[in-house]
C-alpha cells in the first residue's frame, strides 16, 4: 500500500489542493493516451459523419474542431478505467484522503488545446456541506506548464462560495494569493471539489489532456440528497469491482467486507449506470460576464 505521508496530507488541508508527482506507471499513462487518441478520432468521425453524441463535447472556435470534454469514460473501456482507478496511488487515495466508503461518481476526460480553443474561467465545483470529503482528481498525460495554462488556484478557499464576479472583475486570472500548479505527463494532482480554481488559456502547441474522477463517501452523497441511493449504491458496485481488480496489497484492510463482491459482471454494471443517469451538483461560476483587459482573454490574444 502507498503512504500518503503525513506532509502531503497536511499540505492538502492547509490549501485544498496537492499533487503526487509520477503517480502512474509508464505503462498505464501510454494506455491512457492511446484511449485519448481513440475517443477524439470517433468523435471527429461522427461529426463528419453529421451523428453527433451528448457525451462529448467539440469545439469549432478554430478552423479544425477539436475535442474539449469526452465524458463517462467507463463506458467506452470499462477495463482500463478499472486499471486506473485500482492503480496504487489512487487506492491510497481513496482511502488517505476520502476513507472507507468512498465510491467514484464520474470519471471524465478534457482536452486542452492552444487558445482561441477554450480556457476555464474561476469557478467553484459542486458546493455541499462539507461534512464529508469530495475530491476532484486530475490525472495527467500530458505536461501542463507556468504560464500555459496550468491549474490556477487561490488557496484555501474551499470553505465556502465567494464573489467570483467581483475577486475576477476586480483582478481578472491574478486573485490576491492565486498560485499556479504545473504538472508532468503521470502526475496526479488532487484538489477539494470546492476550491476556488481556473485556467487560462493555452498557448503552445498540441493538446493538454487531463482525466478528471469525482471521488466522494456514499454518506456524503446521500447527505447532499442530490442522487439517489440506487445512484450511489451503482457506484458502490463500481468499487467492488475496483476492488478486485486491484492488488491485494493495496486493498486496505476491511474495504473487502465492506464492498462485497460485485452483483452484477463488468458490462452488466456498466449498462445499469448508463441507464440510471442522475445530474451532479453544478458549480458554481459568476453570474455575470466580466469585463476586464487580460480576463478571460489576455489582451495579447485578442
Amino acid at each position: 500500500m502507498v503512504s500518503i505521508g503525513k506532509e502531503k496530507l497536511s499540505f492538502y488541508e492547509q490549501n485544498g489542493f496537492v499533487r503526487f508527482e509520477q503517480a502512474l506507471s509508464q505503462d498505464l499513462l501510454a494506455r491512457l493516451r492511446d484511449l485519448s487518441v481513440r475517443l477524439e478520432d470517433s468523435a471527429k468521425a461522427d461529426l463528419a459523419n453529421g451523428a453527433l453524441r451528448n457525451q462529448y463535447f467539440l469545439s469549432t472556435e478554430s478552423e479544425e474542431p477539436k475535442l474539449f470534454r469526452y465524458n463517462d469514460l467507463l463506458f467506452d473501456d470499462p477495463e482500463l478505467v478499472l486499471a486506473l482507478l485500482a492503480s496504487p496511488t489512487m487506492m491510497a487515495i481513496c482511502e488517505q484522503m476520502v476513507g472507507l466508503g468512498c465510491v467514484p461518481m464520474q470519471l471524465d476526460l478534457v482536452y486542452k488545446y492552444p487558445h482561441p480553443h477554450p480556457h476555464i474561467a474561476w469557478h467553484h465545483g459542486a458546493p455541499h456541506p462539507r461534512n464529508y470529503p469530495y475530491l476532484n482528481v486530475g490525472v495527467y498525460l500530458d505536461d501542463a506548464d507556468l504560464d500555459d495554462g496550468c491549474l490556477r488556484y487561490v488557496p484555501d478557499t474551499q470553505h465556502e462560495v465567494l464573489d467570483i464576479y467581483e475577486l475576477s472583475s476586480q483582478y481578472g486570472w491574478d486573485i490576491p494569493g492565486v498560485v499556479q500548479q504545473p504538472a508532468k505527463a503521470g502526475d496526479i494532482l488532487v484538489q477539494d471539489m470546492m476550491i476556488l480554481h481556473s485556467s487560462e488559456p493555452k498557448r503552445s502547441e498540441g493538446p493538454r489532456r487531463t482525466i478528471y474522477i469525482e471521488l466522494r463517501p456514499v454518506e456524503g452523497i446521500a447527505e447532499s440528497a442530490m442522487q439517489t441511493a440506487q445512484w450511489a449504491e451503482l457506484r458502490k458496485q463500481w468499487m467492488a469491482h475496483v476492488i478486485k481488480a486491484a492488488d491485494p496489497q493495496d486493498v486496505p484492510v476491511g474495504w473487502l467486507e465492506y464492498y462485497g463482491e460485485p452483483e452484477h459482471d463488468l458490462p452488466t454494471l456498466v449498462t445499469m449506470i448508463e441507464e440510471k443517469r442522475e445530474s451532479p451538483i453544478p458549480a458554481v461560476w459568476s453570474h455575470r460576464n466580466v469585463e476586464h483587459p487580460d480576463y478571460p482573454t489576455p489582451a495579447d490574444l485578442r
